[in-house]
Parts: C-alpha cells; sequence; structure tokens
C-alpha cells in the first residue's frame, strides 16, 4: 500500500516523516505507542488528526476519542468512543475491551488515537494501558495527544499509562519559512519572534494582519479570542487566570510577589501557579516573570474590558510606586489607565518623560505628558506640562510644535506665572533648532507682559537672547543688538539683580573690554544662590573660558553649579556641568592629565546617549577633550576623537563649535597642517566676528593663527595678527592675554624687539596660572636668546621650561625644551673622545645642565631606570664617582674635543 497525498499541515514535514515511519513498522507487526505533546496552540490535534489520515492511507482502520473536561469523570467515555469504531454493541468489562481490540487486530492493523488525553476518564485510561500491556508483536499503534505540562485529571499519570517503552513527539513552534507561508515574507520573522512559530496563535495574527503587513507593528498586536480562549483552559487551575492577568498587565515588572498582590492570592499559591504556567509553556522559565509569546501576553489584555484594564494598570503604578519603583516604570502603567484619576502621577509623568527624551524616545514621552494633561491640573502646572509637550512636539515635527506653542499660550491664563513656566522652560532647550523654539517662546509671551511684570519680562527676555546668542551666526547677531538694553535696565528681585551681574560678566568678556570689571560682576552674579543662568550652554562656555584666571571665583562658580538639582538640559545629569568646569579649569591651569580624566569620563556619558551631535555641553567637551591630547602630545587620539564625532569637515554655525574650530586649528598646526590649520583659526575669527564678538578671554585664536602663518611663510600677516592681538590683551588687562600675545609679538618681531617681547611674555605669565604658557613662553625665550649666542642666558630659561612641560606633561613642549637645551650643551658633549655613545652623551649633557632623572626621562621619552644606566656608563668612562662631578668633567675636555 501507499499512503494518499497527505493533508496539508505546512511546517509539520519533519513530524508527519516520523508518523510515516511508525506507521510502516506498524505494518511489520510492531505494536507501538506514540505519544505528542505540545504547548496550548502548538497543533497536536491538527498532528493527530493527520496521522490519522495517513493511517487510512495505509490501511489501517482508525478509532478516534478526545477527552474532555466535562466529561472527565464520565466512567468510560473516551474507550467507549473507541469501541463504537470497532465493535457495535453495549460496553462491557476491562477485559472485554481487550478483546474487541484482539478480534479488530484479527482483520488487519489498528490505529488507536486519543487526542487530549491528559482530559480523559481514568477507567478509560485505565482499559488503554490493560491492553498494551496485553498486546506485542501485533500491528496495533496507539497515537496519544496531551498538553505539555498538563496533569491528568484523574488518577492515571501518562508515565503509567505508556510504560517506559514508547515514543515521544514534542511540537515545537514553526520555522520562519512555514511562517511565510501563512502571513507572508516582509513580516515572517516579527511574526515568529511575538509567537513562537506557534500555529494557533499565528493564524490569529495572520486574521489580524493587513493587506500589507510591514505597515503594523506585529509587536502591538493581540487577539481577544485567544485571550478568552487561554482564560477558559486555565480556569480549572485555582487563582491561574488571576495571576495571568496580573502579569499581562504588569509586563515586565512582573516578580512573583507583585502577581499575587495584583492576584489577591497569598505569595505560597503565587509560586505554585507560576510553576504551573511555566510547566505549561504560558509563562517563560527565566527572570524576569513574562509570558512565553508576547502575543499571548497582548491576547490577554486584549480580552480585558476596557475599564477594567485601566483600573488594573493604575493597581499597577500605586504598586510599583509604594516599592519606590523607577518613575518610567511607573509612567507605563499610568499611561494605561486613562480616565482614571491619579493625581500624584504628574510629576512621575513629567520626569519619566524627561528621561524618555533623554534616551530618544520622544513617542514615549509625548505619551506621558498628554496622560499627564487628563489630570485636573491647575493652570500653571497645566500651562508647564503644555511647554514640555511642545517642546517634544518640536523634536519631532518643528512646524507641529510652533502650532501647539501658540495655542498653549493663547489659553495661558496669566502671562506672569507663565513666563516663570516659560524661563524653566528656555533652560531646557539647548540644540541650534531648540534656540529657535526658545526665542519663539520668550518673545511671544513678552508681548502680553505689562510694565508692572518688568521683572518677568526682563527675564525672559535675558533667556531668549542667550538662547540666540549660543545659536548660529544670523540668530547671535540679532541678539547681541539687545545686548545694551538688557545690561542698561535693572531688575528689582534680588535673584535677578544677581543674574543683572552675569549679564554684565558676560558682556564685558564677549567684548573684551575689562578683565577687571567682569570679573567683578561675576563675584557679584556668585555672592548670593544658585542661579542657573550660569549652567545655560552659552553663559557656561565663556564663564569657564574667563574665569579660570581668578582661581577664587572659578572655585566659587563650580560650588555655585554643582548643586544636587536635577539639571534642565535633559543631555546632562547630576554633576556633568561641574566635572566639565573641573576639566576646563584644569586645561586652563595646564594640569592636561586631570583635564582629560574630567572631560573624558564626561564624554562617555555624552557618547552613551548620541547626544554629542547636537547638545552644545557634549560639543564643548569634545573640544577641549581634543584641545587637551594635542597639548599631551596624543595627536592621533585627537584626530581620532574629532572625526569620530563628525567633526573633520564643515561644522553647524553654533557657538560651542567656535571652540571645537579652535582646537581643531591647534592640531592640524600640531599634526604638520599649517595651511588647515589656517583656515579652521581665520573661520574661528570670522564667526566670533560676525557675532560681535572680539575677545582674547574667549577663544585666542589669534595666537595659533601667528604660527601657522609664519610656518607657512606669511610673516607680514603673522604680524598683524600679533599686533591685533595685543592691542585686544591690553584691553582686556589679564597676564594670559598679555603673556600670550607677546610670545606672538615675540615670535614676529626681529632681535632685542623679539627677545624683550618675549621677556615680558615670561614676566606676565609668571603671575599667571596658565602654567602651559609659561612653559611657551619660557621655551620661546631660551631658543631666542640660544640662537643668539647667549648658551649661558637661555640655560635656565630652557631648564625652568623643560620643568613646567614636564609637570604639565606636555610631551610636544617637553621635547622642543629638550632639544634646546641640548643644542646649549658645551662642544664636549657632542664628542665621543670619552668613549660615550651618542644617548649617554644626551643624558650627560642634560644632567650637566642640572635636569633631574625624571625631566630627562619625560625630555627623551625614557623609562628612569633606562637614564640611571646612561647616567652610571657615563660615570665610568669619565672616571668620575657622580653627578656632580660631571659639568667639570665635560668642560675638562672641551679643548681637546674641539681641537
Amino acid at each position: 500500500m501507499t499512503p494518499a497525498d497527505p493533508t496539508p499541515l505546512p511546517g509539520r514535514d519533519g513530524e508527519l516523516r516520523a508518523v510515516r515511519g511508525l506507521l510502516r513498522g506498524v505494518l511489520a507487526g510492531r505494536t507501538t505507542t506514540l505519544l505528542v505533546t505540545g504547548e496550548i496552540g502548538s497543533g497536536k490535534s491538527a498532528l493527530l488528526a493527520a496521522t490519522a489520515d495517513e493511517a487510512r492511507a495505509f490501511g489501517f482502520p482508525v478509532a478516534t476519542a478526545a477527552g474532555t473536561r466535562l466529561e472527565s469523570d464520565l466512567r468510560g467515555g473516551v474507550v467507549g468512543r473507541l469501541v463504537e469504531a470497532l465493535h457495535e454493541g453495549p460496553a462491557e468489562p476491562l477485559d472485554w475491551f481487550y478483546r474487541v481490540v484482539r478480534e479488530a487486530l484479527g482483520r488487519g492493523p489498528l490505529l488507536l488515537l486519543v487526542d487530549d488525553v491528559d482530559l480523559s476518564d481514568s477507567w478509560s485510561l485505565r482499559c488503554l494501558a490493560y491492553v498494551l500491556r496485553r498486546v506485542a508483536d501485533q500491528p496495533l499503534a496507539v497515537v496519544l495527544g496531551a498538553t505539555t505540562g498538563q496533569p491528568p485529571l484523574g488518577d492515571v499519570a501518562l508515565s503509567e499509562l505508556v510504560g517506559a517503552h514508547h515514543e515521544h513527539l514534542e511540537l515545537a513552534g514553526l520555522d520562519v519559512t512555514a511562517v511565510a507561508g501563512l502571513v507572508g515574507d516582509a513580516s515572517a520573522s516579527a511574526c515568529r519572534d511575538v509567537t513562537g512559530g506557534n500555529p494557533t496563535l499565528l493564524a490569529a495574527l495572520a486574521d489580524q494582519l493587513p493587506e500589507h503587513p510591514t505597515a503594523v507593528d506585529v509587536r502591538a498586536l493581540g487577539s481577544a479570542d485567544v485571550g478568552a480562549a487561554l482564560r477558559l483552559r486555565l480556569r480549572r487551575y485555582e487563582g491561574a487566570v488571576e495571576v495571568v492577568r496580573a502579569a499581562a498587565v504588569l509586563g515586565e515588572d512582573a516578580t512573583a510577589d507583585r502577581l499575587a498582590a495584583m492576584a489577591g492570592v497569598e505569595p505560597r499559591s503565587a509560586v505554585r501557579i507560576i510553576d504551573g504556567l511555566v510547566r505549561l509553556h504560558v509563562f517563560r522559565d527565566d527572570c524576569p516573570l513574562g509570558f512565553v509569546h508576547p502575543y499571548l501576553r497582548n491576547s490577554v489584555s486584549a480580552d480585558l474590558p476596557v475599564a477594567t484594564r485601566a483600573a488594573d494598570h493604575a493597581r499597577a503604578a500605586v504598586l510599583l510606586r509604594d516599592e519606590g519603583a523607577p518613575d518610567e516604570r511607573i509612567a507605563e502603567h499610568l499611561r494605561e489607565a486613562p480616565a482614571v484619576p491619579l493625581p500624584w502621577g504628574v510629576e512621575i509623568l513629567r520626569r519619566a518623560a524627561r528621561k524618555a527624551i533623554y534616551d530618544d524616545r520622544l513617542d514615549a514621552a509625548r505619551d506621558y505628558l498628554g496622560r499627564a494633561l487628563e489630570e485636573r491640573l491647575s493652570s500653571d502646572e497645566r500651562l508647564a506640562v503644555q511647554l514640555e509637550l511642545v517642546h517634544v512636539t518640536f523634536l519631532v515635527d518643528q512646524e507641529a510644535g510652533m502650532a501647539r506653542l501658540r495655542d498653549a499660550l493663547a489659553h495661558a491664563d496669566d502671562a506672569r506665572s507663565a513666563a516663570g513656566q516659560a524661563v524653566t522652560m528656555l533652560l531646557r532647550l539647548c540644540s541650534g533648532p531648540e534656540a529657535r523654539l526658545a526665542v519663539s517662546i520668550g518673545l511671544q509671551l513678552v508681548s502680553r507682559l505689562t510694565s508692572q511684570e518688568h521683572d518677568e519680562s526682563w527675564e525672559l527676555r535675558v533667556m531668549s537672547y542667550l538662547a540666540g546668542a549660543g545659536n548660529d551666526v544670523a540668530l547671535a547677531l540679532r541678539a547681541s543688538m539687545f545686548t545694551d538694553e538688557l545690561e542698561s535696565e535693572v531688575p528689582h528681585s534680588a535673584r535677578l539683580r544677581q543674574v543683572h551681574s552675569a549679564l554684565l560678566s558676560l558682556g564685558h568678556a564677549l567684548r573684551g573690554e575689562s578683565a577687571e570689571e567682569a570679573l567683578r560682576h561675576a563675584a557679584e552674579a556668585l555672592e548670593g544662590e544658585r542661579v542657573d543662568v550660569f549652567v545655560q550652554p552659552f553663559v557656561f562656555t565663556v564663564s569657564t573660558c574667563f574665569m579660570a584666571d581668578a582661581p577664587e571665583l572659578s572655585d566659587r562658580f563650580r560650588r555655585m553649579i554643582g548643586s544636587e538639582a536635577e539639571p534642565h538640559d535633559y543631555h546632562l545629569r547630576k554633576g556633568t556641568v561641574v566635572s566639565m568646569a573641573h576639566g576646563m579649569d584644569f586645561l586652563a591651569r595646564g594640569d592636561l592629565v586631570r583635564a582629560k580624566t574630567f572631560l573624558k569620563w564626561q564624554l562617555r556619558l555624552f557618547d552613551e546617549l548620541g547626544a554629542v551631535a547636537v547638545c552644545p555641553m557634549a560639543i564643548l567637551c569634545v573640544a577641549r577633550l581634543a584641545e587637551v591630547l594635542v597639548d599631551l602630545g596624543r595627536f592621533e587620539e585627537a584626530q581620532d576623537l574629532v572625526a569620530c564625532h563628525g567633526f573633520a569637515d564643515d561644522l553647524p554655525e553654533l557657538f560651542q563649535h567656535n571652540v571645537t574650530l579652535f582646537a581643531r586649528g591647534k592640531l592640524k598646526l600640531a599634526a604638520g597642517d599649517p595651511g588647515g590649520a589656517l583656515a579652521d583659526l581665520l573661520e574661528c575669527g570670522r564667526r566670533l566676528g560676525a557675532s560681535k564678538i572680539d575677545s582674547p578671554a574667549i577663544l585666542p585664536w589669534r595666537a595659533p593663527a601667528v604660527r601657522a602663518n609664519l610656518a607657512l611663510g606669511r610673516r607680514e600677516a603673522a604680524a598683524q595678527l600679533a599686533a591685533e592681538d595685543l592691542a585686544r590683551a591690553k584691553r582686556w588687562g589679564t597676564p594670559r592675554a598679555m603673556g600670550t600675545a607677546l610670545i606672538s609679538v615675540g615670535l614676529t618681531a626681529d632681535d632685542d624687539a623679539a627677545t624683550r617681547a618675549l621677556a615680558k611674555a615670561v614676566d606676565y605669565l609668571t603671575e599667571s596660572v596658565a602654567r602651559l604658557a609659561h612653559a611657551e613662553a619660557l621655551l620661546e625665550l631660551g631658543a631666542r636668546l640660544r640662537r643668539r649666542g647667549r648658551a649661558e642666558r637661555a640655560i635656565p630659561h630652557l631648564r625652568q621650561a623643560v620643568e613646567l612641560s614636564a609637570r604639565c606633561e606636555s610631551k610636544p613642549l617637553i621635547r622642543r625644551a629638550a632639544e634646546e637645551l641640548r643644542a646649549c650643551e658645551p662642544a664636549t658633549a657632542h664628542g665621543t673622545v670619552h668613549g660615550l655613545t651618542k644617548q649617554e652623551t644626551r643624558v650627560a649633557g642634560m644632567a650637566a645642565q642640572g635636569l633631574t632623572n625624571r625631566q630627562i626621562a619625560e625630555a627623551l621619552f625614557l623609562t628612569r631606570r633606562t637614564v640611571e644606566l646612561h647616567l652610571s656608563g657615563a660615570y665610568r668612562k669619565l672616571g668620575i664617582a657622580g653627578r656632580a662631578d660631571l659639568a667639570g668633567a665635560l668642560r675638562r675636555h672641551q679643548g681637546p674635543c674641539s681641537a
């Protein structure tokens, strides 16, 4: 006999081949029992039906039955249905069923098939067991179907029924190829992910898919019919329906104790129920608890009435709040509980929205804020939430955001309160596009304020000005037109007078007018309570530039911004701003390694968020870190840093990118590309000038531009820049600015004028905290003296330059200073009449100039141990006892070596 075409059963070809092999074995006279198991909905019944068709095609008489929960107490119900297919007449005692089977086997092969055997009555199971233990080497096939993890209703276990010698077929989920046959190739993988390939779930899901399934998020779909079927199936297990419902509501927040609380069962009972659901493959055997298939969870949720589901999510929110769960987890349940008054949840929703923006989950942020607006709020609270929703909408669609802004402001009851909410909002907006929103918010509200609300109007205008000033050149230029007006108006409140002082300080710094006045106003601004204006990106960037020359004021600045308050900018975390301030202060002081540590750590946090492309503070962090790496001599690392963040090509006209251009110019100059360096530095100067900013306190771009011009042979252009820099430095008046400008003058002047300028630069920088600039001035002065044949005068300056450079750990300066010192060595140091190697000669010459082993090691990039070995060799060859005799030994042999 050959089987007819099998019943189509997608994805079960392997199982059907196994069934055919089993039936062929039975035809050969072997009694075989096959147990088919699988999770709920895995297609057991379909496979058993296909098995019956296969058996008929092979010539088997087939007797089928199925256990049901309703007949589980009916004695012999399953056996009775099997007998009906084999024998006419009433059912008789146990051995009678055995005789009926034997009689049927006498006529040929036989298939007994029982689906849902775990729901069969105990008497029927005993009858089957009786037959299986008495029939051997007969063409009998017994195929039983059971749900994985579901215990029999009666007192006969499946293991007792089938015995030790049976075949077992566990049905797995359909593979992607089979799933594609049901739902199409486009969504096959996603559909399998949410259903595990479970045929019943797939069939329900396929019915929900539209003609173009790729337009649907299958992860959000669920079937109320599937949920209802599962609910009916689990009714036999006390408490299981409630626990499954609680798990569907809690989702990823499900734990055993939370499920117990939500389901209203004892914790011990909850653990027992969870165990059973894991065995049934409803829950996954993993932590955290949850459904094996996401589609099943959605189906359970879909089976709940809307009001019930909302109430359950509200209960879950309360439960999580009482446990101190994260805001975003509570907010997820608040979002799913519309029309359930939960006024305490408004602040949680707002904080969760802020976190969602931080994580670039804008849809979630919008939903959280929309849910917050459903609560009964005061007019101030409502406007605050609406403005936050304006921000989220703007990030997604700028036009829609502006439209929502106009609507929110049109319905604001109190312009004064609205102004206060808007100021907070303005501190939150940081990127270039957001600055335009900030300016729009400020100007729209200012137009609604009266003369009686002067302070509110002034503060809004200030915040709008700062948002514009830190943006592109066009907006910055417009903002600069209001500077005089804002500086001349003095607000009444003490807090705003601090802000006014900060604004005056900022104005002096931007115009480069007077460091003394800028620092005086800054001191006034830092005298009172914390004012948030100092953490505004534009103010922060400028303040960290000019306050570095006033250590006591710089410390006060960091103490003020180091508050434990949550930052307004959603890209920042507590401590981010003060850590960046520390890093930039260390950079200004020449403490390069500590500067790198602080800035690199903060950049790692920004990178995790993907914020560097848009956040001004993150851009500033990259730029300053690149500058640190250049000063340390880590040019390749600096190049990689700039390139990997997309800052190697054209840059947007954001204020902080002026710092990027400055750092990039220094990098190109150090890496031997003076042409590229000059282009970047001149562009930096152009942008600053276009924004009406011309101050050596902000970015001293002219100093490296002087060096780039000199490297290109453009001495006249270099001299002109140096003269401009000196004029501005005199107006600003700090030792750092004067020293930096005088170095440029010294590099472009001739003979004695150059020497005098460099000597003055050293004098100025000796009084400054700018150790790196001081080391550079000493180096340039020493090099100048050495080139003019004044080696003895050059040596102390170069020795100090090496020492300062080593303290700053600036390898490029250490190397240059060491080379200049070696050039000052006496003639004998260059010979080898003593048998000294070239490296011994260098080390001995530097030691004779008074450098320590550490300084020599850093200058020559050796270990201290290597320096010690070279010196020991030199002592032995020169015949001296130690370091104190080294200079004299070299001098004694100067004449003969010269000859």
